[in-house]
């Protein structure tokens, strides 16, 4: 009777062991939990990048979650509208530090510098002394300056209109791209976030098959900028 008991404990202690042996290594992952390994260094595509991240729609707005974005940079974006007949493109240089964002891009009335702060938003022309300020300043608002380069508003989405995830090649960087349809136009969009620094490296968007919008971030430059760029023009 005294060897049974033993021999029930012993099969208690040692089914413990290896619960909690799984519990170290799985970490009471779920379905919905993102598991994912990115590689550090090289591009990869198609299937080859498939399978080395677990990035699917139920899954991918975990994954970006881990990502952070630079608090300092500088970039080059390139928007593009297509309409029936035609398009434009406009370039934007983008400086960013800290909480400030400064935008040149030229435009029909001259270079246009827009600085965005916690204060508010400051907009000039060069060669002009007219400077229009807003006080009315969100954490999106250098974002929308930026034309939308932006993805809280894939995180913010009900899972269900993600359509499609994965981890590929996008402007030289290992991305993660997410495809959803948009709540409000039923446009279909495709977003491409690098893995190596959090930044919207472009947009795609689609009205059926037709591509109306693109976005694409040229390669990011991590050093600070000029502190100089981030000064308000007098008022």
């Amino acid at each position: 009777m005294k060897d049974k008991k033993l021999a029930i404990i012993s099969i208690i202690v040692i089914a413990a062991a290896v619960t909690v042996l799984l519990f170290s290594i799985y970490g009471g992952v779920t379905a919905d939990t993102a598991a994912v390994t990115l590689p550090s260094a090289g591009i990869v595509s198609g299937t080859d990048a498939d399978s080395l991240a677990d990035v699917n729609p139920k899954t991918v707005q975990a994954v970006i979650k881990t990502l952070s974005r630079p608090d300092s940079y500088s970039r080059t974006v390139t928007a593009e509208d297509y309409w029936s007949g035609g398009g434009s493109t406009t370039t934007l240089k983008v400086w960013v530090s800290g909480g400030s964002t400064r935008i040149n891009t030229d435009s029909a009335d001259g270079a246009e510098n827009i600085l965005v702060t916690s204060d508010g938003v400051y907009i000039w022309y060069d060669g002009s002394k007219d400077v229009f300020f807003s006080d009315k300043v969100s954490s999106t608002t250098a974002d929308r300056w930026m034309r939308a380069l932006t993805y809280e508003s894939l995180l913010s989405l009900d899972a269900s209109r993600i359509t499609g995830a994965g981890y590929t090649e996008y402007a030289g960087e290992n991305c993660i791209w997410a495809e959803y349809s948009t709540p409000q136009f039923g446009y279909r969009e495709r977003e491409y976030i690098s893995v190596a620094n959090g930044l919207l490296m472009g947009v795609e968007t689609y009205d059926g098959d037709t591509l109306i919008y693109r976005t694409t971030s040229g390669a990011p430059t991590l050093a600070a900028p000029d502190a100089g760029l981030f000064t308000p023009p007098k008022k």
